[in-house]
């Protein structure tokens, strides 16, 4: 994309910054707060579990004091088997004495044995007078409960409960679950919303940015509706009424613009006139070389625009000559070498009159041009080719066929078909082949006219 002249690189708009902004943001907020709730909702499920199990043999330890001090055997098998059935993360219940055997089990086989150390244990708190430990048994990770049993204020034996660490790890992963799929339905939601946002902040923005744009070239001016009362909408509604100020004065210096270079011109013409009336040979010269020009650039398909500024060229190419003494101008005798000088420098010294006018630089390369060879040859550059403005090619076929067609005090004009035969023997040389050729073709096919006629038409 082009803008100002200038190759602009890719650069992201406003609403994607505060959109690449927001979104990050909100994500680093969900993932916090999923975070946050995992671990408080872990923590609480743990928790629970320690107590849920502490209570449980708290109660199974109250239940098997009596029992267990009667030796009642058969109820406390019955205590143990009832609890283990209880709940389906309950691993074993063991009832052991004050010497550490165990008198009662739900697996029958582990009666009137020792009861055995865990594999590893690790302690996991003190809920009242039962501890809980994280331990190991035949690879399994199980919390296990120790409860001691008192009765009528004597220790008679100790509860051991284990519960199953895989229930907690079933519903931690079934938490964890939800919540991800909870906070991507939040974050899609956040993305659309964070969206939405960033549009309905920047839309404003990037209408005031639009109609900027469109001030520079725009004639008339639509004001941008205005759907909001915040500060955006203050600021467009304040833009609406800078826009219009700005294009109401910008059309009367438009007008002021072309007034003055219209004034320019006119003087300009005035000079080029009072320039040609020097000598009486060339009156009316730069009107007929303008003429000329303007025909042929029709012919070449150029718009009414370029063809005023063809004419306003060829009106102007021998603007410089004002600067040329009357007696190099109008010596009737063969030029010295010095004296061409003199004449040679009339395009330099016509961009020089045309450079003090702002509005007048743009006709300086073709006015500076004009007297270039196609070969290079020419002067006062030595430019060929290509590298010669197409207005000055053409008014250089112009101004050499009415100098040709022109009474001069040491030779008498050419016909019209001798000067189109001298041009087309110069094309390559000092002339464009084509536009020499279209020039000619133009010439012959102009109404025929007198050459007092051709002298005398303007435009």
């Amino acid at each position: 994309m082009w803008e100002g002249g200038e190759r602009r690189r890719f650069s992201p708009g406003i609403r994607m910054k505060l959109f690449g902004f927001l979104l990050p943001l909100v994500f680093l907020l969900i993932v916090t707060v999923a975070y946050a709730v995992t671990e408080i909702t872990e923590f609480a499920l743990r928790r629970d579990l320690l107590q849920r199990g502490a209570a449980i043999s708290r109660v199974v330890a109250l239940s098997a004091g009596y029992s267990l001090l009667s030796g009642d055997r058969l109820a406390l098998d019955r205590l143990a088997a009832e609890t283990r059935a209880s709940a389906p993360d309950i691993v074993f219940v063991a009832i052991r004495d004050v010497s550490d055997v165990v008198v009662a089990h739900d697996r029958i086989s582990e009666h009137g044995k020792p009861f055995s150390a865990p594999e590893s244990s690790s302690p996991r708190g003190i809920f009242a007078e039962t501890r809980a430990d994280e331990v190991t048994r035949d690879g399994r990770n199980l919390i296990e409960y120790t409860t001691p049993i008192a009765f009528a204020g004597k220790r008679v034996g100790t509860v051991a409960l284990a519960l199953s660490t895989e229930g907690l790890s079933v519903a931690q992963r079934s938490l964890r679950r939800r919540i991800v799929a909870t906070s991507a339905v939040i974050l899609g939601i956040a993305f659309f919303g964070t969206l939405v946002l960033a549009s309905l902040i920047t839309t404003p923005v990037k209408r005031l940015h639009e109609a900027v744009l469109s001030l520079g070239t725009a004639e008339t001016f639509r004001p941008i509706p205005v759907r909001i009362s915040d500060e955006l909408g203050d600021l467009t509604r304040n833009f609406n009424r800078m826009a219009e100020t700005i294009l109401s004065q910008k059309a009367g210096l438009r007008e002021q613009a072309r007034r003055l270079e219209e004034a320019y011109i006119s003087m300009v013409r005035v000079i080029a006139a009072s320039l040609d009336a020097r000598d009486p040979y060339t009156l009316g010269h730069s009107t007929r070389v303008a003429k000329l020009s303007c025909e042929l650039g029709r012919r070449l398909g150029m718009d009414e625009e370029e063809l005023m500024h063809l004419e306003r060229a060829a009106i102007f190419h021998d603007l410089g000559k004002i600067q040329t003494p009357d007696d190099v101008l109008l010596k009737e005798d063969r030029l010295t070498r010095a004296e061409v000088e003199q004449m040679r420098s009339h395009p330099a010294d016509g961009t020089d009159i045309l450079r003090m006018a702002p509005f007048l630089q743009r006709y300086i390369p073709v006015v500076r041009a004009h007297h270039e060879w196609y070969n290079g040859d020419g002067y006062p550059d030595g430019t060929k080719g290509a590298e010669i403005p197409p207005h000055a090619q053409i008014i250089s076929l112009a101004d050499a066929f009415d100098a040709m067609t022109t009474d001069r005090p040491y030779r008498e004009a050419l016909s019209t078909e001798e000067a189109l035969e001298e041009i087309l023997r110069f094309k390559g040389t000092q002339f464009s082949p084509e536009l020499a050729e279209e020039f000619a073709r133009m010439v012959r096919e102009l109404p025929p006219m007198d050459e007092a006629t051709l002298k005398s038409m303007a435009l």
